[in-house]
């Protein structure tokens, strides 16, 4: 291997760092959102209740392998066969969804204007009020705009929501803490499989969490629970530091998953060094997907495209014995 910005001392202090307390509660904080936003949407949409939704962590935050530059991504689940076909005959394929600052930020503004004007100080700050809705045409980009409004309904006015169309992004300091990045899909679920929409001619893309956690959870009974959290935060900052993004994490949890069991020790650095030596050594590309093992993890679309992000990850590391 190639390289000497990594070095052994930098992959220790990785799998000391700890974040188990914060990531419990982001995650609470995202529960509570979830929640009080279902809560005020179910009032006047039938495609939302209590009855019908879960929430889903599918990222880092599922494996406990978060780092510091890690985003929180969740699946949000609805049950509801009608959403599905409307979805897939109602959705424009022309419109652009475009990052936009949407109700909390745009309030803000209208906040000053209100004290220029010196109105009552009790003035109550005016909520959104959904649209009418249409049953057999309200969809699943649908239901992302008016989530993107209720959870903006809930936070304070210095956090910012964006609808990004398929998915919704929440920043604030003050209601998640600096430097931290909330994603919500809005996606269905059939009580079996996630389903994530990709356009009208495609349709949706599904996705059998349950089969992931049963296959991390078997390798984690293998080599350990916390060395296996701990390998997932190693590929993740040296991925990150070499490419400037997180890699797919069912490409990082298939590799770990495929690894011969011999290769790991009770001290992660040395696991993860055995790992690269060994990755090295074989054809990384007829590596089986882990949720779809017919397939590897470079035809699987699922797992992203890494190829590129994982060999520059590779020529940053030293050889270290």
């Amino acid at each position: 291997m190639k390289g000497n910005l990594i070095n052994r001392e930098m992959l220790e202090g990785i799998t000391r760092s700890s974040n188990s307390q914060f990531i419990d509660t982001i995650n609470d904080k995202v529960f509570t959102l979830i929640s009080l936003a279902i809560e005020e949407l179910s009032k006047n949409n039938p495609f939302v209740s209590f009855n019908n939704v879960i929430l889903q962590p599918v990222n880092e935050v599922l494996t406990g392998g978060l780092t510091d530059i890690s985003p929180f991504i969740y699946f949000l689940g609805i049950d509801s066969a009608q959403l599905e076909i409307n979805t897939l005959t109602n959705t424009v394929l022309w419109k652009k969804w475009k990052d936009k600052i949407v109700y909390a930020w745009k309030h803000r503004k209208d906040d000053k204007k209100r004290k220029r004007k010196k109105k009552k100080k009790d003035e109550p700050e005016p909520q959104y009020i959904p649209k009418a809705i249409n049953p057999e045409k309200y969809n699943i980009l649908s239901l992302s705009e008016d989530l993107t409004y209720a959870f903006a309904n809930q936070l304070s006015q210095t956090s910012m929501v964006y609808n990004e169309g398929k998915r919704i992004r929440i920043i604030g300091k003050e209601d998640i803490g600096s430097n931290t990045q909330i994603f919500i899909y809005p996606v269905l679920y059939n009580g079996s499989e996630y389903k994530y929409f990709i356009d009208s001619k495609q349709g949706f893309l599904p996705l059998d969490i349950d089969f992931r956690i049963q296959k991390i959870d078997e390798k984690a009974e293998q080599i350990g629970g916390e060395i296996l959290k701990n390998l997932i935060k190693l590929f993740n900052v040296i991925y990150y530091n070499a490419n400037k993004c997180i890699p797919n994490q069912i490409f990082v949890e298939s590799i770990l998953c495929a690894c011969p069991n011999n290769l790991f020790t009770s001290n992660a650095t040395d696991s993860f060094i055995n790992i690269i030596n060994y990755l090295t050594m074989i054809d990384i590309k007829q590596i089986p997907s882990l949720i779809n093992p017919d397939k590897t993890i470079f035809t699987d679309k699922i797992c992203g495209n890494n190829l590129y992000g994982y060999r520059k990850m590779v020529d940053q590391l030293i050889e270290m014995k």
